[in-house]
């Protein structure tokens, strides 16, 4: 079967490679058709009269405002047309669907079809039998040609005698584009200006909407100018973690994924691009100033440690600046030992590296070597500050007799954000336990203020006397001031930051039948109602829901949403019918990275190292949840984390060396499917001859039992979808669709229906790939989604149709009418089978 999806992406890149995919150019127009009063709460009014004249009237019934068709005549036909009719293309394929409660007799739904000047083309219709309940009815067909119009009609034919209520009419095309969900005004690269009155900060943009320089003014807190970053569409900027201003005063942004370098001078209304790191493949993690404007960096994937001067690009040292290392994470530079220190990964590395002479000397300490990597850098105070995981460890670099040098270390300071302030009297300020602590260098003593910045702080500078922090929270960006002298502080809202789309990372229904979106990168939670929406494609229905970080699954269970969250795989429950308060709705229920210990890897005798990305979530009905997790950066075991109510929930090792990426509930048992493919950082990417499996987890005994995939099945690097259907378990394995007997144990299908998948090539999608579900009202088949395809499986067969295809579609999630919901970078789509 034909098969499209990205491809020549190197095998060790990051996430946000596999995650950019093809979006349009520009904002799409299209949205929900909306009836209007299609609820009928107005009465009748838009809804013309049809057939024989009353019959129809607006009652309250069983609660629902509804449309009452009372026919007591069998020779006559009653019926109510919604008008003015909707716009339809010619060719395109509708449906239209309702509530219906038919106390007697019976009742017809009809799609209707006209042209310009509105005569009736076409139509198709549904018959229902009285139901006796609320049903979900639909009816769809293809507009013929000349149809302009579509409406909808609620009716009663002739011979018919009976009652029947009507409510909730909706009419869609069978694709829709429902636009951008989820929107950001989170800061990412921060830079401050010598003075610290100005800040400079980079707002992460997605493959369809380029990033966004902010000029913010320190005292006046708010956005003085907007700049966008300008790219290609072969060279595409999406966002930049990294920014720093020079001697010179010029303002430099590094960004992903194309390792490109930008320059802003200040007082002008463009930046300009200075072209590709040398040898950067993706990121530019780091940018720091040396002496006379220049410019020093470290890249991914290839450790590349390069600087920038009048023009040019040049590679420093050796290239990976370590072997086995893919990342230059951080950056500090000694300006008056024209030294410069890199932090390193995967496994973490610490080097400094003198910029006369080329030394190279290794400083972390032997007891952070299993650590992921030196996620960031500042050398302030005649000190090195690192952070490593949460720890924040402060080094005296010391100069030995034989000319080497040595990290000592002063102080190991735990549970520490990321990021420390420049020196200033003799400390430095940081964010621990969510309060603004200091560090006595001399000292080497941390004292606590009290002062909160509330957010997620992405860069410190210093104007006059007083700190300033810039940073997220979940009201969008804010401005932290605070003076050692007075211990005043300030925490305020920036104005007019830019607010830019967020992609969209995972979908899910809720329990309240809306589909829900979490962004990728910046966080933030979408809310869509179905066929409810507006027709405004470049915004979202309903205002982002903030407070949370990156979204890698949701599962509705019972009455609550469960919301998988890297980093750290956190495990968040949603009330649906409270209000959206972080902290207490949702509320965090497990963390996998806070379980485990770092330098494990469930070796013999030995426990799962933390986990970070929670691809994958089951329940049980005792209200279990279950959670299926990649490890953290450099690990290779993934793991099954249990949580429920009254407990203190666990991680376990079930496949060792693998990730668990997919997990379905049945007969009291928890099946999981695996990923050969362990965090970011492992080399190689697929360890020789590695196979992934199914597993089943037994809660009552604590056993696990593994299923090796059929010999049949010659790719199996990744089990990407496991679900319950009909007592059994489908799944997919690069292509392959298994059908799995818990009761014998046994393999009853293994059939390859998408050739030509092939993880080893393409590893990005060995984590996240195929989708299924079912729908209430196709009992005979089961859909999904793979690549760029929705398609549809016969359940007796297993003969395939594939339904529609479409370029960078990913994600499957389905409404209670059976409508399937997808996504295209910041934008939802649906399709009605």
């Amino acid at each position: 079967m034909p098969r499209s999806r990205p491809t020549g992406i190197a095998t060790t890149a990051l996430l946000i490679l596999a995650f950019l995919t093809v979006s349009p150019a520009s904002p799409a127009r299209a949205a929900d058709l909306i009836i209007a009063n299609g609820g009928f709460d107005d009465g009748l009014t838009g809804w013309s009269g049809s057939h024989s004249p009353g019959g129809v009237t607006a009652v309250t019934w069983q609660g629902r405002t509804s449309a009452q068709i009372a026919d007591t005549d069998a020779t006559k036909a009653y019926g109510r047309e919604s008008m003015p009719s909707l716009p339809a293309a010619a060719g395109t394929r509708y449906a239209v669907f309702a509530k219906v409660w038919a106390e007697s007799g019976s009742a017809d739904l009809y799609l209707r079809f006209r042209d310009d000047t509105g005569a009736l083309l076409s139509s198709a219709y549904t018959h229902v039998t009285a139901t006796g309940q609320w049903t979900d009815v639909r009816a769809a067909a293809t507009a013929p040609a000349g149809a302009t119009r579509v409406s909808a009609l609620i009716y009663s034919g002739v011979a018919n005698v009976g009652t029947a209520y009507w409510d909730d009419i909706r009419v869609s095309a069978a694709v829709t584009n429902l636009g951008v969900q989820l929107e950001s005004d989170v800061p990412n690269g921060t830079a401050f200006d010598a003075a610290g009155g100005t800040v400079y900060a980079v707002y992460t943009g997605t493959e369809a909407r380029n990033p966004r320089l902010a000029v913010i003014d320190v005292a006046g807190e708010t956005v003085t100018r907007k700049i966008e970053l300008p790219d290609s569409a072969a060279s595409p900027t999406v966002g930049g973690w990294a920014a720093t201003v020079a001697t010179d005063g010029s303002v430099y942004l590094g960004t992903y994924p194309n390792s490109k370098l930008y320059r802003y001078v200040p007082g002008q209304t463009t930046v300009s691009d200075l072209g590709r790191a040398e040898g950067g493949y993706s990121f530019i993690w780091d940018i720091e100033p040396g002496s006379g404007g220049e410019i020093y960096g470290g890249t991914y994937n290839d450790a590349r440690y390069f600087r920038y001067q009048n023009g040019a690009f040049t590679t420093m040292g050796a290239v990976p600046i370590r072997p086995g290392k893919e990342n230059v994470r951080s950056i500090a530079h000694d300006p008056v030992a024209n030294a410069t220190y890199l932090g390193l990964g995967t496994n973490a590395g610490l080097v400094r590296y003198d910029n006369a002479t080329g030394r190279t000397d290794d400083l972390l300490p032997a007891a952070y070597a299993n650590e992921s990597m030196v996620g960031d850098l500042t050398w302030t105070g005649d000190r090195l500050f690192a952070w490593l995981n949460r720890t924040l460890l402060v080094l005296h670099v010391v100069r030995n007799a034989d000319g080497s040098y040595r990290g000592d270390v002063d102080a190991v300071i735990g549970d520490a954000e990321l990021h420390v302030s420049p020196a200033r009297d003799g400390k430095v300020w940081f964010v621990k336990d969510e309060v603004l602590q200091s560090y006595d260098i001399a000292g080497r003593t941390v004292s606590a203020t009290s002062a909160r910045p509330g957010m997620d702080v992405t860069g410190y500078g210093w104007a006059g006397n007083t700190l300033v922090a810039l940073g997220g929270a979940p009201t969008g960006t804010k401005v932290f001031k605070y003076t050692p002298a007075t211990g005043q502080w300030t925490s305020r809202g920036v104005s007019s930051v830019p607010i830019l789309p967020a992609a969209i990372n995972a979908l899910g229904t809720g329990p309240d039948g809306k589909i829900y979106t979490g962004g990728y990168l910046t966080g933030g939670t979408g809310v869509y109602d179905p066929l409810h929406g507006d027709a405004d494609d470049n915004t979202p229905d309903t205002p982002t829901l903030t407070g949370l970080h990156q979204t890698d699954s949701l599962l509705a269970a019972g009455s609550k949403l469960y919301i998988g969250v890297y980093p750290s795989a956190k495990l968040y429950e949603y009330d649906p019918t409270r209000a959206w308060n972080p902290g207490t709705n949702p509320v965090l229920r497990y963390t996998g990275g806070a379980a485990g210990d770092i330098a494990d890897d469930c070796g013999a005798g030995q426990g799962p190292p933390p986990q970070d990305r929670p691809y994958a979530l089951a329940a049980a009905p005792d209200g279990t949840v279950y959670m299926g997790s990649v490890p953290k950066y450099g690990k290779r075991s993934g793991a099954l984390s249990i949580w429920k109510a009254g407990t203190q929930g666990r991680t376990l090792c079930v496949v060792p060396g693998q990730a668990v990426v997919s997990l379905a509930y049945q007969g009291g048992k928890v099946y999981g499917g695996t990923s050969a493919r362990g965090a970011l950082g492992v080399n190689p990417v697929f360890p020789p001859g590695a196979q992934s499996t199914l597993f089943a987890y037994d809660p009552a005994t604590g056993g696990v039992t593994t299923y090796p995939l059929p010999a049949a099945v010659t790719n199996r690097l990744a089990i990407t979808d496991v679900t319950a259907v009909d007592g059994d378990i489908w799944g997919f394995a690069e292509g392959w669709l298994f059908v799995f007997d818990p009761g014998t144990g046994r393999y009853t299908t293994a059939t390859q229906l998408f050739p030509g998948i092939d993880y080893k090539a393409d590893p990005t999608h060995a984590w996240r790939d195929a989708n299924l579900t079912t729908v209430p009202w196709d009992t005979g088949h089961v859909y999904g989604s793979i690549g760029d395809q929705i398609f549809r499986i016969d359940k007796s067969t297993k003969a395939l149709t594939v339904l529609h295809t479409e370029k960078g579609m990913d994600g499957l999630a389905a409404d209670a009418d059976g409508n399937l919901y997808y996504k295209i970078g910041e934008t939802l789509r649906r399709y009605v089978p």
